[in-house]
């Protein structure tokens, strides 16, 4: 009975390593094969953002509101609690319609995640010390959080 538990157990470790082994070899061929965008090709606007991230904290019902504007794209994160929850639609409508004034040439991404809100913020901090970060990898992570915003 023993001996049934062991090659039981021995044959169910080799199967998850091998598993693992093969999911993570082509996840990393497709990552890096995304960034190839040079460095220079990517510019981040750090006016429009200030303005943005402004103008989104201005709007009722918003209580906190980070953005980045980097290539033609607005990001925009707002935090909406208590009953404005119930407003939901027309605030993030509105957040849109005003960023969207501030430039026409921009596409404007708005959402109310708390994933995408904490996602965007660290972005903001990593581009306060821009001799450490690496362009290609905000311009990934702000391209994923569009994809799963417009999704």
């Amino acid at each position: 009975m023993k001996s049934i538990l062991r090659v039981t157990a021995i044959v169910l470790l080799l199967l998850l390593a091998t598993g693992c082994g093969l999911q993570n070899s082509p996840l990393k061929k497709q990552q890096t094969g995304q960034t190839n965008q040079n460095e220079q090709d990517i510019q981040i606007n750090t006016e429009l953002t200030r303005r943005a991230k402004e103008t989104a904290g201005s709007i009722k019902g918003v209580k906190e509101s980070t953005a980045i504007a980097i290539n033609r794209d607005v990001t925009v994160a707002v935090k909406v609690t208590g009953f404005d929850r119930w407003r939901l639609k027309p605030i993030k409508n509105e957040v849109h319609d005003k960023i969207k004034e501030l430039d026409k040439a921009y596409n404007v991404h708005v959402t109310s995640d708390k994933k995408h809100c904490v996602q965007l913020k660290q972005i903001e901090s990593q581009l306060s010390d821009p001799q450490d970060t690496k362009m290609t990898d905000v311009l990934s992570n702000v391209n994923k959080i569009i994809k799963e915003i417009d999704s």
